[in-house]
């Protein structure tokens, strides 16, 4: 989705794809969460780090219908 400055030190570095969305179907994240995970030890939730344990650290296929489901109940945006 584009690129943007560390959101936590906008004298940070640019970190490409920063908007983009990743999902698993049950979870939704941002592409750069591993670069804040790393650079600032951020802990992430419980139940999201036994997710991805249960699923042995891949992404999922996540059907077409619940990625619609994210975008239009999750996300607010309208399906024309």
């Amino acid at each position: 989705m584009g690129a943007q400055a560390d959101v936590l030190d906008p004298e940070g570095p640019i970190l490409v794809s920063a908007g983009s969305l990743l999902t698993d179907g049950a979870w939704l994240w941002r592409d750069d969460l591993a670069y804040y995970v790393a650079e600032y030890h951020l802990a992430l939730p419980g139940d999201f780090v036994a997710r991805v344990r249960d699923v042995n650290y891949r992404s999922p296929e996540v059907p077409e219908s619940r990625l619609v489901d994210i975008l239009t109940q999750d996300l607010g945006i309208p399906m024309h």
